[in-house]
């Protein structure tokens, strides 16, 4: 058994690999990128969602011991209208590769069926296929990466659309650890989880956490839709992932995110990460 791990440098894919690393499961990092920005040590193929030419690249790869694909771990590209590779890739997979086994991570406001990746959920559903699909709330990891954590660094400011809206907030590392129980348990889930992290927050809690942590001001800085879509267009974000952002943020303004479940302890045996821990493992980031 060899698992192909899409979006093979994002914040899942890569902690994936390192579980999978740990239980010697063979494993294949797949991204655009992945030769050069993959973890050293870790094998990796250049692939692209939306170059065909590139979808064999991943089963002409030799793993030790003669292994074949066997599961995908799928993460959607950020393009408009993502299902239509993805499912074509799916199908692709199924009829060239015999892939017995995938998990899609498809977001917490994911319904079969809907725009987004609730179409590649229902094809997996319509195909009869074992699978699995992650619903995971908003990552912990979104604070310590890219612009976010350099406002933070640099200006002690969290811009969003959430209002008051609380949000479970998880650690993707917990996204890795239920995801890796539900490619290589040796029965398929064949459900959805729902991952979420051990509390709901405001983002004003969690400029309050990262303060205590970081020994100074954080503050969360409210913003319409409007303006929180004005200003991810003016850092160089595409209009349709910026209008994906602000509908996700407006949508927890209103209570949308506000649930709690068991999950992550039921699937991997322990509880979910704290805010507190994420935010004390990195402190040097801010």
């Amino acid at each position: 058994m060899a698992i192909l791990l899409t979006g093979g440098t994002g914040k899942t894919s890569v902690r994936l690999a390192q579980f999978l690393q740990k239980a010697n499961i063979p494993f294949l990092l797949a991204s655009r990128g992945a030769r050069s920005g993959a973890p050293t040590g870790m094998p990796a193929v250049h692939f692209d969602w939306l170059d065909r030419s590139t979808w064999k690249s991943p089963f002409e790869h030799r793993f030790p011991g003669g292994d074949t694909i066997s599961a995908i771990y799928l993460m959607e590209p950020l393009v408009a209208e993502p299902w239509e590779p993805m499912n074509a890739f799916i199908d692709y997979t199924l009829k060239e590769h015999k892939v017995a086994r995938f998990v899609l991570v498809a977001g917490s406001s994911a319904d079969p069926s809907r725009p987004g990746m609730g179409r590649v959920w229902q094809h997996l559903l319509d195909l009869g296929v074992d699978y699995c699909v992650l619903r995971p709330s908003w990552f912990m990891e979104n604070l310590s990466d890219g612009d976010t954590a350099a406002l933070i660094r640099e200006h002690g400011k969290i811009y969003t659309a959430c209002g008051n809206g609380k949000i479970p907030f998880v650690s993707a590392i917990d996204i890795a650890a239920v995801a890796f129980r539900a490619l290589t348990n040796p029965t398929s889930p064949n459900c959805d989880y729902r991952v979420l992290g051990p509390e709901l927050l405001t983002y004003d809690e969690v400029a309050h956490k990262l303060a205590a942590a970081l020994g100074r001001p954080v503050e969360h800085v409210h913003l319409s839709g409007e303006e929180r879509y004005q200003g991810l267009i003016n850092a160089g974000v595409s209009e349709y992932y910026a209008r994906f952002i602000v509908n996700l943020e407006t949508a927890a303004a209103t209570g949308f995110e506000t649930r709690m479940n068991t999950t992550v302890e039921e699937v991997t045996g322990r509880p979910p990460r704290s805010l507190e821990l994420f935010a004390s493992e990195h402190r040097s980031v801010w």
